[in-house]
């Protein structure tokens, strides 16, 4: 029994030093469980936090490269526009230029012709001052019969419309004279080539030779333009000459 006993209580020594043993071994393992459990975690947050900073420049490159296309896109896109400002700008300086142009001539066309009108309308109211002044002349310088000079009543009719003619005559002189028309100052004066047109000669011995002595048409200028020359007659000898 004692032997048996002894036994016994060896065999617990043994069960009790072997699952010291394993305790101790299945402690050992499962620390280096946890070790490994955390390194492999801790690996992983690297790996984890690398992959994501590698994504965010990814991102980063991709919207910067989207960015640099777009900027390249709206910037052919402004050149474009520019390009096309330029030619309609090119296009609406040179219409503006050759409507200048166009409307230059044309204004002086008409110009050309409205002075020429203008003159032909002077001309025929010079024509018709002529014609006036001839009429009251004839009128104040015709002689009449000795029967009709006894007659007050003719003597007054003739003499009104001479004065009628006279009136007519200054009042056209008066337009004309407000548009600028006036007339040329010819006798006793030297010949003017410019304005005077020599219709006859006379001999004068008191007066210079080429002098005006007569004027057969009076001539006039619109405003320093010549509108009619005058026509006239000159002395051929001077009071100097044999």
């Amino acid at each position: 029994m004692a032997e048996k006993g002894l036994d016994i209580l060896g065999h617990q020594g043994e069960v009790r030093a072997l699952d010291e043993f394993t305790q101790e071994s299945l402690i050992a393992e499962f620390r280096a469980f946890l070790e490994e459990t955390q390194a492999e975690e801790q690996d992983d947050v690297a790996t984890g936090q690398g992959e994501d900073i590698d994504g965010d420049l990814a991102q980063l490159y991709l919207a910067l490269t989207g960015l640099k296309n777009e900027v390249r896109i709206e910037s052919r896109q402004f050149k474009e526009a520019l390009d096309r400002f330029r030619a309609l700008f090119e296009m609406v300086e040179t219409g503006q230029t050759n409507l200048a142009r166009e409307m230059d001539n044309r204004w002086k066309i008409w110009e050309g012709q409205a002075h020429k009108s203008t003159t032909a309308m002077f001309l025929e109211f010079l024509a018709l001052r002529d014609r006036l002044e001839q009429s009251a002349v004839m009128i104040e310088s015709h002689q009449p019969s000795f029967p009709a000079r006894l007659s007050r009543r003719e003597s007054a009719w003739r003499a009104g419309v001479a004065e009628g003619q006279r009136m007519l005559l200054r009042r056209l002189e008066q337009i004309l004279f407000g548009q600028g028309i006036t007339p040329i100052a010819t006798v006793d004066r030297p010949l003017d080539p410019r304005t005077m047109r020599v219709v006859g000669v006379e001999s004068h011995e008191d007066k210079d030779g080429g002098a005006v002595v007569a004027e057969v048409l009076k001539g006039y200028q619109w405003n320093g333009y010549l509108l009619r020359a005058a026509e006239v007659r000159t002395n051929t000898k001077g009071e100097n000459d044999s």
